[in-house]
């Protein structure tokens, strides 16, 4: 059963299902007020909550184990996913605020925002359609174009939300979580369009505005296919709706889910640009020129009789080749033993940890103590759990990577490039941070008790609830910073740029302040 067989779709906006049988989050920090969704079948409810310290409205949705023969989600295979999901900096995208482990699951906490969701709204004119789908385009332009690229995977009406009471300001909610190990299904048709992909978000993005011109809930969308799962929405739509839109909705849905039938109606290249549908392929009224789309030419029929002379040829040469490279004799000369140990040693490194970081830039609760990654390039390297004591990352690109609860005890940093690296509770005692970029990351209950962070970019970097004690921070940026609840104590902060800084309930016992003054 896939969304749209649930009756009661989950919304954004307020509206309240009161249930007596709300739960309680206040060990965490939030006081849960309504239930706003719940998808019982699948373990997943929604909240309306407010965080207990500043009251600010907060959406939490929480996954729980749904069936006592079905294990509990488990919360450290959707960590990464999560982390990447806190660094996204949209104003057209909720903010992700939080996550956190319950006995039977865990939460995720985003900001709320106001308005309602174009399901709410029901049957949208056709140039309201246009203009919700080009404000969509452009959150997926930003989405798409993130090193790793983000995938909504969970486009749909109820999860676009128009703030009607201010600029008519459109946002994206409710992205779709799922572990590394599990391949998501698409809400509006499972098994035939690819997980994870552009193309997803695209697909699905045909499909609400379809439902939003037709008027059709995604309750009831699956009646809009027929039994080649092709969608016959025409006959629904408005008598005034431009032929244009409707030919690029059409493409947008084409039965035939590859890329490239989605990206040919941007006259674009695939391998040079990922950019998501633009409207700019659905031309404005003033425009005399036809949509045109290029398919892809129909591949030549194979002909298998070549291919038999050809391997008869391969296989006449390997025979004859083989008398040359190859000794009669069982012994392999140096060369070969040379090659083999090549190998070998090729396919050791291939499974090793650090093998597996530099090819393929993730390494869950890896091993990787005292290894050598200076000036290496692992932007958005998952290294989540990781042991990293003594690790050289010094000069190294870690743009966006994520070392939620790594330890990277005396490991060297410096100068290293940290621009959104997500550093939740990880443990940096005595790390070298010299000099590093670690503008807008995230060092949430991060340890830093004796590192060097001298002459460090720390701009607009949230600090909350860090620990800080005796950490050089002289001549470090901190513009911006949020330090509400650090601890700071007896730390170094001489020239350090406080500018706009938040020290909320910040701990500065026996500090030096930028002045040269010693805190009490």
């Amino acid at each position: 059963m896939n969304d749209l067989d649930n009756s009661t779709p989950e919304i954004e906006s307020a509206i309240q299902i009161v249930g007596s049988d709300l739960p309680d989050f206040k060990i965490h920090g939030y006081q849960v007020s309504d239930r706003l969704s719940e998808h019982a079948a699948r373990g997943r409810t929604t909240y309306l909550a407010s965080e207990i310290e500043t009251e600010q409205l907060v959406v939490i949705k929480e996954w729980r184990q749904f069936d006592v023969r079905t294990p509990a989600p488990d919360y450290a295979n959707y960590l990464p996913e999560i982390a990447r999901l806190q660094q996204l900096d949209s104003p057209n995208v909720s903010r992700y605020l939080n996550s956190f482990q319950t006995p039977t699951g865990f939460c995720l906490v985003r900001e709320y925002l106001p308005g309602v969701s174009i399901a709410e709204l029901g049957t949208l004119p056709p140039t309201d359609v246009r203009l919700v789908a080009d404000a969509i385009l452009n959150i997926l332009d930003y989405l798409h174009h993130l090193t790793p690229v983000v995938i909504h995977q969970n486009i749909k009406p109820e999860n676009i939300i128009v703030d009607t009471e201010t600029d008519l300001s459109i946002y994206l909610v409710d992205f779709g979580l799922h572990p590394y190990t599990h391949e998501p299904q698409n809400s509006y048709q499972p098994k035939l369009l690819p997980a994870a992909t552009e193309a997803y978000d695209l697909y699905s993005l045909g499909i609400s505005m379809i439902c939003s011109l037709t008027g059709t809930s995604t309750s009831q969308a699956q009646h809009l296919f027929d039994t080649n799962y092709r969608l016959n929405f025409q006959h629904l739509i408005p008598a005034n709706t431009d032929p244009k839109l409707i030919a690029w909705l059409t493409k947008m849905v084409e039965s035939n889910h590859q890329q490239h039938y989605l990206d040919t109606f941007t006259n674009r290249s695939i391998k040079t640009d990922r950019s998501p549908v633009s409207l700019s392929g659905y031309p404005s009224t003033d425009r005399q020129e036809q949509v045109s789309f290029q398919m892809p030419e129909p591949k030549p029929p194979v002909q298998w009789w070549r291919w038999g002379v050809g391997a008869g040829i391969l296989l006449a040469l390997a025979v004859i080749g083989r008398q040359f490279v190859f000794p009669s004799s069982d012994e392999l000369t140096p060369a070969q033993i040379a090659k083999n140990q090549s190998i070998a040693q090729e396919a050791e490194f291939a499974a090793s940890d650090r093998g597996r970081l530099i090819k393929e830039k993730r390494c869950i609760s890896c091993n990787l103590t005292n290894q050598n990654f200076a000036k290496a390039d692992l932007a958005g390297a998952v290294l989540l759990q990781s042991i990293l004591t003594g690790a050289n990352f010094a000069d190294a690109n870690l743009t966006l990577a994520i070392f939620q609860d790594a330890d990277l005890s005396g490991a060297n940093l410096s100068r290293a490039n940290l621009q959104k690296a997500a550093l939740y509770g990880a443990k940096l005692n005595g790390t070298n941070l010299t000099g590093a970029n670690l503008d807008r990351a995230k060092l949430v209950y991060a340890k830093l008790k004796g590192a060097s962070l001298r002459d460090t970019i720390l701009t607009n970097a949230d600090l909350k609830f860090a620990e800080f004690q005796q950490v050089d921070l002289r001549n470090a940026n901190l513009t911006g910073a949020d330090l509400s609840n650090a601890d700071l104590s007896y730390s170094n902060l001489s020239k350090a740029i406080l500018t706009n800084t938040k020290l909320d309930g910040t701990t500065l016992t026996g500090t030096t302040m930028p002045d040269g003054s010693v805190h009490p």
